[in-house]
């Protein structure tokens, strides 16, 4: 009988993804017989992963810094854990926690590296010359962590895999794709006895932050429009500010927001089942996703969805098979579809019907999960033999 575990660390920016994203991943490490814990900076959340049994260890870590000094201190920092804890496995997510983590593991002798692509980031994704000169400058740094022998770099959709392999920052060798973190489709399952026919007026759900890359400005365009049209409509936002991301809205545009008697803006909703069975068209303009799992949320419930033709969401949804896909950063194009659904109710339950079936096939949580742990025995296959 195996008297020794291996010890995994899951390592993210914030407590609130490990909770909101990873939680289940973590049961069923540890129900495979891997010792767990998380590395994440404090936050509302860190206390709630504890109360599930896990150990956290707090990473000092400004996310939406790129002070070289700062940057410096939250990689010692990390390593100074790595040296602590002499883990067997380490799993990143989000990209800070992919470089500094892997640096830290190599340092440290932990050979057995995860880096989890959860979408490519605002370096990759901005136009602003400023992030490209820092992209082309800590692109060597990138190629060395993400082409290492015995680590695997995790994408969530083939977009992003190819983006990174056609930019030399990695290579076949050590890229797969497994489509996000996954949804529990048993418990995001439809009401077989709600009413297939919308609100009035209609209810509008936005479920992101209050950053600018999820479309929430375009979103609010397309709402005005529509208003202009005196469509009877509301706005629910299940969202905050995120003040350790560079895009993040300002307080007064928030309070803009929030001086509008059609939009609600609810802050974090703990209970986002109960919300979406509440509302009648999910939109989530996003500019890029890795895989979003609002989009898989919504659409394990048969929610009718807009979302944007883009990488991460147009893996999870079709066009006019199991969803509506708009123009990246177009207000119109926006309107268009709702106006499409809002004439059409039939159509759009009959998508909504269609992106469940899609997704207990391709995302369900249990099958995400299990190749994960896949990858995980197939890298440290070698030290589970020499376990005693």
């Amino acid at each position: 009988m195996q008297s020794k575990k291996l010890k995994v660390l899951l390592v993210a920016n914030s407590s609130w993804y490990i909770y909101n994203f990873r939680l289940q991943l973590l049961r069923d490490l540890r129900k495979n017989n891997f010792l767990v814990e998380v590395v994440s900076p404090y936050d509302e959340f860190t206390h709630l992963i504890m109360e599930n049994g896990f150990k956290v260890h707090l990473w000092g870590l400004d996310r939406k810094s790129v002070n070289p000094i700062s940057e410096l201190v939250s990689f010692f920092r990390l390593f100074k854990i790595y040296k602590k804890t002499e883990p067997d496995i380490v799993h990143h997510f989000t990209i800070k926690a992919c470089i500094y983590g892997s640096l830290g593991a190599k340092l440290n002798s932990t050979d057995i590296i995860l880096n989890a692509i959860t979408g490519l980031g605002h370096l990759f994704i901005s136009e602003n010359i400023l992030k490209r000169i820092i992209l082309f400058f800590l692109s060597p740094i990138y190629r060395f962590v993400f082409t290492s022998k015995g680590s695997r770099v995790i994408f969530q959709n083939e977009d992003d895999k190819e983006s990174l392999i056609n930019l030399g920052i990695t290579n076949r060798n050590v890229a797969c794709t497994i489509a996000g973190s996954g949804v529990d489709t048993k418990f995001f399952k439809p009401d077989s006895n709600a009413t297939k026919s919308f609100h009035q007026p209609l209810r509008l759900l936005f479920p992101a932050r209050l950053i600018k890359e999820k479309g929430i400005n375009e979103l609010l365009e397309a709402c005005k429009l529509l208003w202009s049209q005196s469509i009877s409509m509301e706005l629910y936002i299940a969202g905050d500010l995120d003040k350790g991301n560079p895009s993040t809205l300002t307080i007064r545009e928030k309070k803009v927001i929030q001086n509008n008697s059609r939009i609600h803006l609810l802050g974090h909703v703990s209970n986002m089942y109960e919300l979406y069975n509440s509302i009648d068209i999910v939109i989530l303009p996003s500019w890029r996703e890795g895989t979003s799992k609002v989009l898989l949320e919504a659409a394990s419930l048969e929610k009718p969805i807009i979302t944007t033709d883009t990488s991460g969401c147009r893996n999870i949804i079709k066009h006019g098979v199991s969803g509506l896909l708009v123009n990246l950063k177009d207000a119109r194009s926006i309107e268009r579809a709702v106006l499409l659904y809002l004439h059409n109710p039939s159509f759009a339950f009959g998508l909504g019907v269609n992106a469940r079936k899609e997704v207990v096939t391709k995302f369900n949580l249990e099958k995400i999960n299990d190749l994960t742990i896949k990858e995980y025995y197939s890298l440290c296959r070698d030290k589970i033999n020499k376990l005693p």
